[in-house]
């Protein structure tokens, strides 16, 4: 899904942004009133909510039209909804102070692409809107969805445009196999570790804070932890991002991961007291969307495989033998591996695909650094 945002302009020798704002306006009340009732009374569906909303307004407000107090209740409820999932405690009924509305089609069409009819307080009115080259290039490349109109800082009425983008998929010839991990946070099987030893150092340093304030107890530490809690919350989904952008770095068309449920995703995500505090530790069910999604964009898949003993498994001889110790899994052969290496081929091989293979022997891995605002580089470092 791709946004762009541009201004609503008027078609020429009419003056229909008052009317625009005036609908706009109408809407927020609708908002509000709808807001007022499901505060007091919460309510789960949108059918009890419109029986409770719908009439009582529009009997006090006859020349507001219907599919706008309909669109009012929808987004009432759906702001209620995300404030029950992002767990906000409201003592008074949300407030819709902002103009903006999400159109549909009962209150737009467009009978020409760089043209967009709206319903207003005078009825449906024609507006252009400012085209853009990339702009223009969206309009005729994807499909649209429902657009956004609202007002910005400036007094401006802005539309925005959403286009779903179908990138076409590209044939599964090559496939990379992934190790998520606790101690670092992948493994690809063309050799590469994601490590940010940066961003580890700064979690730590949080971590200390959080801990030295929980001990005081205070408001203002308390208030000062909930900062500290944000403010790690949003380090871990960036860095999230940066992992996905850096694993994706790759030639491989299908992504190679565990399906990680069940006692191992128990055992590998928290382990009592070992890897419940881990400094590198990132949510893994997450990190598996994010790659799912923006491997979508790109025209690639991900393939999710059997996680049993792919740490255990010879990954050249295809063989349960040799043993691994912590990083290092040493082979029958003699050759001792880079255990979470080791693990990721294994991964690859599961996707019944041709894998691409890189270094893995400890202590010559190529260790990528995921950070934004810098250069990302890949040095040869000695594995601890």
């Amino acid at each position: 899904m791709l946004t762009y945002n541009t201004r609503l302009t008027e078609t020429k020798g009419e003056k229909n942004l008052p009317f625009l704002r005036e609908l706009l306006v109408w809407h927020k009340e609708a908002f509000n009133a709808a807001s007022l009732i499901q505060f007091h009374e919460p309510i789960c569906s949108i059918v009890k909510l419109h029986s409770k909303v719908y009439h009582p307004f529009r009997q006090a407000n006859s020349h507001i039209p219907s599919q706008v107090v309909i669109r009012g209740e929808q987004e009432c409820l759906s702001a209620y909804r995300s404030i029950k999932a992002n767990k906000h405690k409201l003592t008074a009924p949300a407030v819709k102070k902002r103009l903006s509305m999400r159109l549909d089609k009962r209150l737009y069409s467009r009978r020409s692409p760089f043209s967009i009819g709206i319903t207003t307080s005078k009825g449906r009115k024609q507006f252009n809107f400012v085209v853009y080259p990339r702009l223009k290039e969206l309009i005729e490349r994807h499909e649209m969805c429902d657009p956004l109109i609202y007002e910005d800082d400036a007094g401006f009425i802005n539309i925005a445009f959403t286009f779903e983008t179908k990138p076409e998929k590209l044939k599964q010839k090559l496939a990379l196999g992934v190790d998520l991990g606790i101690r670092v946070a992948a493994a690809c099987s063309d050799g590469r570790i994601i490590v940010d030893r940066k961003f580890n150092a700064e979690k730590r340093r949080l971590r200390h804070l959080k801990s030295s304030l929980k001990s005081r107890g205070s408001k203002s530490a308390n208030r000062r932890l909930k900062t500290l809690r944000r403010k790690e919350a949003n380090k871990n989904r960036n860095q999230t991002h940066l992992i996905a952008n850096e694993i994706l770095k790759t030639d491989a068309d299908c992504i190679a991961l565990e399906n990680l449920i069940g006692k191992k995703a128990a055992r590998k995500i928290a382990k009592p007291n070992q890897n419940q505090n881990s400094i590198s530790q990132v949510p893994l069910a997450e990190l598996r969307r994010v790659i799912t999604y923006k491997a979508e964009n790109q025209g690639k898949t991900v393939s999710l495989v059997n996680p049993a003993y792919t740490s255990q498994t010879d990954s050249i001889s295809g063989k349960r033998e040799g043993k691994r110790q912590g990083r290092r899994f040493y082979s029958l052969g003699g050759l001792v591996y880079d255990a979470d290496l080791n693990a990721a081929r294994n991964i690859g091989i599961r996707s019944n695909l041709p894998v691409s293979y890189g270094n893995i022997l400890d202590g010559q891995a190529l260790v990528s650094v995921p950070n934004a605002g810098r250069n990302t580089r890949n040095v040869c470092k000695s594995l601890p």
